[in-house]
């Protein structure tokens, strides 16, 4: 637990001070400490000497913002994109590469020991590549998606609030004679911030952004989105929504030798360098007679798991998702391999079978409400992939306090210049 000084002076908001910058968190900001209690410090670098302004002050933290740099960090580095700071896409682009991926294997080490309890003293290997221009996937906004709701309510806004917003943010662009906003969130808030360049996108979407935006200033007001999807891989981009002269394709992907089919709203693996070491380091050694591929998206891990086993059982609950795995199945000839489209739940209660593997790629809130359906089932290894650090750990003491062995823990920077991190577990089932 974090330390604090109950002796130290009060507080207030507005207050200015001076603190020595520590480390960076997960969740995108750095920690400093006044009189031992925790500050956090958006876009600090580790080693900066700055004077903050107190903005939050809540029961076990503080939040502040930075008004001056006193003394730049060893670590601190110019930020390559012009949007840095103002846009919420990345967190980390003032920090030098190598200290974003040390931070990145403390995030992982720190979940596994204080949310999971785990004893782990040696380091978690972080693999990585090439930082810029890897995301072949983006969701562009033109108006807020989250946010005060109608109903008084703070989160994500309902799909006719969404429209109401997109015909609003047409009606001023029309106005102004201008061309839409069209970009991300600002950091902290739910406003978009109008991209001139992205350098974290895959070249072939940051150099759509002008033809997107002609093509949307194409559609009538009441037709505008709210949101623009777009996807690359094999060949040139794909948008969606259909837009005027840009007519929405299939997106290619190549990975370990198997073509991927997948929309641009589909969910896939979205760092184009780095997606191949990922799935390879899933899959490791496991080979045997059946494997569970379970939230199996559009067959990412499916596809090379059907190569090492003789049987191979995919679930994936999200409709679109489901027929382009069985699209994707079909095209590569995996005949061993059953999709069906339920949730992993349901999945699990009607199964009668044991499995020798059991690969998931669960969601960000992690696994929880099929952990006590795979204790019962107990099939021999299993190989967990995550996206969240904290929930990776939670879901993995539940396991280990069931009766499994924590074998190996990687970690995969599949986000650069972000506080994000996706790891891979591995655990074997203890014998009585």
């Amino acid at each position: 637990m974090e330390q604090t000084n109950d002796s130290a002076p009060p507080v207030e908001l507005g207050q200015h001070l001076e603190l020595d910058v520590e480390r960076l968190a997960f969740g995108g900001s750095a920690i400093a400490r006044h009189h031992g209690q925790v500050v956090f410090v958006p876009f600090a670098a580790p080693g900066d000497r700055v004077r903050v302004e107190i903005v939050a002050i809540e029961k076990t933290f503080l939040r502040g913002s930075i008004v001056e740099l006193l003394q730049k960090g060893p670590d601190r580095v110019e930020p390559r994109c012009k949007h840095f700071g103002d846009c919420g896409g990345c967190q980390f682009q003032h920090v030098g590469y190598e200290a974003q991926v040390a931070a990145k294997a403390e995030f992982v080490r720190d979940a596994l020991v204080r949310t999971g309890r785990f004893d782990w003293p040696q380091p978690v290997v972080v693999h990585h590549a090439e930082p810029w221009g890897y995301r072949s996937r983006t969701q562009l906004k033109l108006t807020a998606t989250s946010g005060q709701r109608l109903d008084g309510r703070d989160g994500r806004l309902r799909k006719k609030e969404r429209k109401l917003l997109a015909e609003q943010a047409a009606e001023q662009a029309h106005r102004e004679q201008r061309p839409p906003q069209l970009g991300f969130h600002r950091a902290f808030s739910h406003s978009v911030v109008d991209l001139e360049q992205c350098p974290v996108l895959a070249p072939e979407l940051e150099q759509g952004l002008p033809e997107v935006r002609r093509a949307i200033q194409g559609l009538p007001k009441k037709q505008w989105p709210y949101q623009i999807e777009g996807a690359v891989g094999v060949g040139a981009a794909s948008w969606a929504p259909d837009l005027p002269g840009m007519r929405k394709d299939l997106v290619e992907h190549e990975v370990l030798g198997f073509r991927y089919l997948i929309e641009p709203e589909s969910f896939f693996q979205q760092n184009r360098h780095l997606v191949q070491k990922l799935v390879e380091g899933a899959l490791g050694d496991e080979r045997g007679g059946l494997a569970f591929d379970l939230y199996a998206g559009v067959g990412l891990f499916t596809l090379p798991l059907s190569k090492r086993f003789e049987r191979v059982v995919s679930v994936e609950d999200e409709r679109r998702a489901a027929t382009l795995g069985r699209v994707n199945v079909k095209s590569n000839g995996c005949d061993n391999v059953h999709y069906l489209r339920k949730t992993t739940e349901q999945f699990l209660d009607a199964n009668t079978e044991q499995p020798d593997l059991v690969l998931m790629d669960p969601p960000r809130l992690g696994a929880k409400p099929a952990l006590g359906r795979l204790l019962k089932l107990r099939p021999r290894r299993l190989v967990y992939v995550s996206c969240d650090p904290v929930t990776l750990a939670r879901d993995l003491r539940t396991l280990v306090d069931g009766g499994y062995r924590l074998e190996q823990v990687e970690a995969f920077d599949m986000f650069p210049h972000t506080h994000h991190v996706e790891a891979v577990a591995r655990l074997s089932l203890v014998e009585p």
